[in-house]
């Protein structure tokens, strides 16, 4: 009877131990449950993943090997996502010509959705644009679904560049790539994206409040040789954000992907440019920026997903 009493009242301990776990300990899922709520979006190292949706396409295409739900718990808050109108109008997922066989409305947006009502600590910056073709087809399509009353409560309305976590907890902040059809749009416009550069923009709020940010996005090279010559390129823009002055709300947008085709695909450039980040970002602990990885599954990727999460310890509670 002792016997079987120890084993209740210990099972019982257990039990109750990790409950308070669940509701109290951070985790991949819920990191930013521990940074200020009054610390800007633009001064918090956010790790992101390049064409989030691209799991199919082979060496020329895949850029991820885990699905956005997962990469959602392993960490990730910012992503990039490449959006076709079609035919039964739903926005289809793509990576160039190659169709991920997801959309937006029944797929990616009920994730974040999802996601966020689990974890209301978290927000998410995410990229938009029209892939291919048809950006009437996109426009209309993409301001449908960001009006649906389901939607509106987990999207941020007003685009301020001084936006505080607080304001964004439990929500979305859309970077728009491409227009939409319609005036008010929540989020910013991004505009004059340059193509394979590093470069500022503007940031554009429907109201007409402006921001700017940095962007490294130079994605094609002539092999992967010169992967090296990538995390160099990729790490400087980082590395201005580390240094940008406190009162400064310009955002920082760094790719850590690229290709070299035909020759080397997205994983070659990966597999070189995780690791080269890996050992410059040792010991970092101010605001990278948002840094877009591809293979977020992979070893080196989920190691600098924790560094750049790490690296935001001074905006610690």
């Amino acid at each position: 009877m002792k016997k079987a009493l120890f084993i209740f009242t210990t099972f019982a301990v257990i039990l109750f131990g990790f409950s308070n776990c669940s509701n109290n300990e951070v985790t991949l899922a819920n990191w930013m449950k521990q940074i200020k709520g009054e610390t800007p979006i633009c001064k918090i190292s956010i790790p992101a993943t390049h064409d989030s949706g691209a799991l199919l396409g082979g060496a020329a295409l895949q850029c991820q090997d885990i699905t956005i739900s997962e990469q959602l718990n392993a960490g990730v808050r910012g992503f990039d996502i490449r959006l076709q109108a079609e035919p039964n109008q739903k926005l289809g997922v793509y990576h160039s010509v190659q169709y991920q066989n997801i959309t937006w409305e029944d797929n990616v947006l009920p994730d974040f959705i999802s996601f966020l009502k689990e974890n209301p600590s978290e927000t998410l910056v995410v990229s938009v644009k029209c892939e291919n073709n048809d950006g009437e087809g996109y426009a209309k399509l993409l301001a449908a679904s960001l009006k649906d009353s389901k939607n509106t409560p987990f999207l941020v309305k007003e685009f301020r560049p001084d936006l505080t976590l607080d304001e964004c907890r439990g929500k979305i902040v859309f970077l728009h790539r491409s227009k939409i059809a319609s005036d008010t749009y929540p989020g910013t416009y991004c505009v004059r994206w340059e193509d394979n550069d590093t470069f500022d923009m503007t940031l554009r709020g429907d109201d007409g409040k402006e921001g700017i940010a940095s962007v490294e996005d130079e994605y094609f090279h002539e092999s992967v040789a010169l992967a090296s010559h990538k995390a160099n390129r990729t790490f400087e823009n980082m590395n201005a954000a580390m240094n940008e002055p406190n009162q400064s709300m310009k955002w920082f947008i760094s790719f850590a992907s690229a290709t070299a085709l035909p020759k080397n695909g997205p994983k070659d450039f990966s597999d070189i440019v995780n690791a080269a980040l890996i050992e410059k970002m040792q010991g970092v602990e101010k605001n990278c920026g948002i840094v877009l990885l591809d293979f977020a599954g992979n070893k080196d990727a989920q190691t600098l997903i924790q560094l750049l999460i790490d690296s935001n310890l001074p905006l610690h509670k």
